[in-house]
């Protein structure tokens, strides 16, 4: 369907400001001058949103940016990026498996339970792209994906 990109990344903001005020972060959003694109924008939210919270959980300080930028005809770049302490390469084999656990009480863990991320790959997935992380310990982590979303008229948008 045909959906407003924009809609999605304030839908998004609007639900994690709160945590990132109480945190004291600040909130990058940045999208693409075609606001009107045609795929499915609930799963996109599903993804981004879970993304940007655990961005925000993992950031003690600084920013949290989320980006759906186009990168070629109806090709868009989304990354969600929080700098920091970085994910251990110990947890990088395991980031994506859903019920994974600590490896003994204290240990690092990226997420509880791991399912979020998931969900998120696979729904990543399901729009037919790849969600890949890039993580440098001490400096940040970053998780992007690129889509196929053909742009749309703004009365292509279903009421």
């Amino acid at each position: 369907q045909a959906f407003s990109m924009n809609e999605v990344l304030e839908a998004v903001r609007d639900i994690v400001l709160p945590i990132a005020e109480e945190k004291g972060l600040e909130l990058r959003f940045a999208s693409s001058e075609t606001d009107i694109h045609i795929g499915h924008a609930g799963a996109l939210n599903r993804v981004l949103l879970n993304l940007t919270t655990n961005a925000l959980k993992f950031t003690a300080e600084g920013f949290v940016e989320a980006k759906a930028v186009e990168v070629g005809a109806g090709l868009v770049a989304f990354s969600v990026r929080a700098p920091g302490r970085g994910v251990p390469s110990a947890a990088m084999a395991t980031l994506f498996e859903p019920f994974r656990r600590r490896q003994k009480p204290g240990d690092y863990a990226f997420s509880g339970s791991g399912l979020g991320l998931s969900i998120c790959r696979k729904l990543v997935e399901a729009m037919g792209a790849e969600l890949s992380v890039h993580s440098i310990q001490g400096e940040g982590t970053v998780f992007s994906f690129r889509l196929e979303l053909p742009g749309a008229d703004q009365d292509a948008i279903i009421g």
